[in-house]
Parts: C-alpha cells; structure tokens; sequence
C-alpha cells in the first residue's frame, strides 16, 4: 500500500510537470532497495504505456469525465493488470481501492472498483484501431506515442521502420557511466565497481564505457563522489570521440550544460577548452562538476546564438551539441514523451540554425565543427546540415566513417550519422563533422 501510495504521489508529480527521474530520486530516498525497485518500476511502466492505458480506461468508463487523481488511481491499476505478471488481479484491483479509500474522493472507490474489475475480465475483448485502416492511430495507441510523432515517424522512413522504432523500450535498468581519464583507468574502475558488489557489463562501442545494474542513487557512491566517473550515455561519449581532438588544440563546447562532453574532451589535453552555457545556474551547476572531474575548463555565461567577436577563428574544433526535441531519448524517458509537439520542433530547427551561423565564425582554417543533437527529427538534423553547407561553402563534411568506432563505420553517410535506439542499443543522437577548408 504505502509503496503504491508513493507511486500515486509521484505521477500526480509528473502530471504537473516534474521530471519523472527527479522525482523519484527526492521520493524514493532512505526506501528499502525492493521498495524502490516496485515503485521505480511502476511508474516507468504506467508511463511508457501511458497512451494505451488510457485508451483501456476510456473504452470501460465511456462518457464519464474522470477526476485527474481518480485517473491516475486507475492508470496504476491498469498498469499492473496489463503489464505486471508477478502482482494478481486481486491484488491490482483491491490495492487501488485502498489507494481510493485514503484519498480526498475516497466516495468513488466504487467507480474505480467496478472500471478495474470490469476491465481485468474483459482485457481480451478490447478493440484496438486497425494497423491497416489506420496505421497512425494503431502506433499512437499501441506503443504510447503522440499521433502526430507517429504520422511524421510513417511518412519519413515508412510504417515498419517506425513500428520498430515506436515499440522499442530500454530492456535493463543499467546505469551507463564512463570512466574518468584524468583520474583512473577503465579497468581500474571495473575492479573498484566490482569489488563493491556491482554487476557491470561494457560499453558496446567505447571501451571505457560500464553499464551499473540495478544502480540507484549513483551520487552516493564514493567512486562518484571521488570524480573517478561520470554518467554519461554512450551516444554522447561518441560524439565527443568523433571530435578527434588532439593535445594543445583550442577546443569550445558551445552549449555545454551539464558539462558531460566538455569533460569528455578535456581527457584528450586540450590546451584550451571553453563551454558555453546559456543560464547562470547551469553554468554553476557545470562548474561544481568539472570540480569533482578534475576539468580545466572555463566556464562563460553565453547564448549560442549570438556571435562573439573575440572569438572568430580561435578554435581548432567547435562542439555544437544544440538544444533539441530529444526525440531520441523518448524510448528511456516517458514522461516527457508526451510534452512534444511539431511547433517546438520547428522553433527549435530556428534556434539551431541560428547557433551554427554563430559558431561557423569562431572555427579556425583547416578546423572542425561538430554538431550533435539527441533527436530523430530530418528538420533538426540532415536539413539543419544541408541548409548550412549551402550557406557556408567553405565547409566540407569530413570522412566521418574514418571517427567512428568499428561496429558503427558502415552506418556514417559522408559528414553524418543518425543513431537509432531499436538498432543500435543507445541513444538515438545525430552527429555531424564539418571541416573548414
């Protein structure tokens, strides 16, 4: 009870705009290990499966406008009877009923046993809209996307393509850190993980890259508290290796916040390495964490987009990690799933733009630009790219294949690479590698 009591509380969070990982981390603190894990799991899955609860939901309480705690009360509900083998039926019904109970329209326990108990005996009949007479709608629902990430998802690479992609979820609770350089080898911090009881397993493409099971509360462990590694997806970590930065060179990571890439390449000896960050309190925020690390970088107050003088041509390498729709994170992060919509995405293709026009200027001849997002959107990657080249001639696109860890080369397209989650087990980050001549 109190563990769904706790879940209850925190998705009413979520619903008002907490990020769900945040939130769990303020909640879940000094809860025994399997508590934690019930909750943590709960809500992951109600969330990840948002979409398609609530259509089970509407089609057994057709008509009837649903109080948002009544609604989310019946969201768990649905969850463990859909999704959690291992709670029974009762248990999933009886239990919100109880959550009911303790709540301020505790007079409706009856209308959420009645809609969870007709449910749990009538699953197998549900009507789900067709795959053929609507594609869109059958994604939308069946995998919990918006309908319009479905219908741009179709109409880009096709109705399998995005089916693979719509139906794919993160497999295992690991944790992916790296190990940091400046202070301990990768095999030095696979023994200390190992000698603390953690089961880890290694990167797919980065060779100081870990994956922690079952890790929670990262931050109270000595190893991270010590600086000797940083959590960091290893889609990012490539980005950084395909910025081939070499010892001595001037290095900008021009939207740096939280500072994870700019950490990253502070391990290849830049003589000079700047991050921009566009608000104060990221910058500080970037700053206490380049302190635990041992980075030497200098930290500017900046917004991307605007040009500053003093430092046209002072770079040898430019990192643009620009601001996103993060489409490609959704697979791992579900509430915010829901929180996208076409207009952000071309405000943002905008604001992209407008930082790489900035940043073009501050690469020196015969230098790099790198730009990066975590996204799987055409307008905010491969037409962001095209559209600079052709507005900045004396860019090339580098042999990027030539940057790229082995397993990956074949996927490089000339400058570029667009990483999937369904195919590639990571993150689904674009990178680009533009050469000045």
């Amino acid at each position: 009870m109190k563990q769904r009591q706790l879940a209850l509380k925190i998705l009413g969070e979520v619903e008002e705009g907490s990020f769900l990982n945040l939130a769990l981390k303020k909640q879940l603190k000094g809860l025994p290990e399997q508590e934690r894990r019930f909750v943590a799991a709960l809500l992951y899955t109600t969330l990840e499966n948002k979409g398609r609860i609530d259509y089970v939901i509407d089609c057994f309480a057709r008509g009837k406008r649903i109080h948002k705690l009544v609604r989310n009360v019946l969201r768990l509900g649905v969850c463990q009877l859909m999704f959690f083998e291992t709670v029974p039926e009762s248990a999933a019904v009886n239990e919100s009923v109880k959550l009911m109970e303790k709540s301020p329209k505790r007079q409706l326990k009856g209308f959420v046993n009645a809609v969870l108990r007709n449910i749990a005996e009538n699953m197998g009949k549900i009507e789900y809209p067709s795959q053929q007479e609507q594609p869109a709608q059958y994604l939308s629902v069946l995998y919990s996307y918006p309908l319009w990430l479905a219908e741009k998802y179709i109409s880009e690479y096709g109705f399998d393509f995005a089916e693979e992609m719509l139906s794919y979820h993160k497999q295992a609770a690991d944790t992916c850190v790296r190990a940091n350089r400046l202070k301990i080898s990768g095999q030095e911090l696979l023994l200390k993980l190992e000698g603390r009881g953690y089961a880890c397993r290694a990167g797919q493409y980065i060779p100081d890259c870990f994956y922690i099971r079952n890790m929670t509360g990262i931050d109270e462990l000595d190893l991270f508290q010590k600086g000797l590694m940083a959590v960091q997806g290893e889609a990012s970590m490539i980005v950084a290796e395909a910025a081939q930065v070499r010892p001595g060179q001037a290095v900008l990571d021009a939207c740096a916040a939280p500072g994870g890439k700019t950490a990253y390449l502070a391990q290849f000896a830049p003589g000079r390495l700047e991050a921009f960050e566009l608000h104060e309190h990221r910058a500080a925020l970037m700053q206490e964490n380049f302190e635990r690390l041992g980075v030497g970088a200098e930290c500017k107050v900046w917004d991307a987009s605007i040009f500053c003088q003093e430092n046209e041509q002072a770079f040898d390498c430019v990192l643009v990690d620009a601001p996103c729709s993060a489409l490609g994170l959704l697979y791992r992060k579900p509430d915010i799933k829901y929180t996208k919509t076409p207009e952000e995405i071309a405000q943002l293709s905008q604001t992209q733009k407008s930082i790489l026009t900035a940043c073009a200027e501050y690469v020196k001849p015969g230098g790099r630009l790198v730009y990066s997002t975590c996204t799987m959107s055409r307008e905010e990657n491969e037409e962001n790219i095209a559209w600079f080249l052709k507005k900045f001639p004396q860019y090339r696109q580098a042999n990027l294949a030539a940057m790229l860890p082995e397993r990956l080369m074949s996927r490089a397209r000339g400058g570029t690479l667009q990483l999937f989650p369904h195919l590639d087990g990571i993150d689904g980050f674009f990178l680009a590698v533009l050469e000045r001549e």
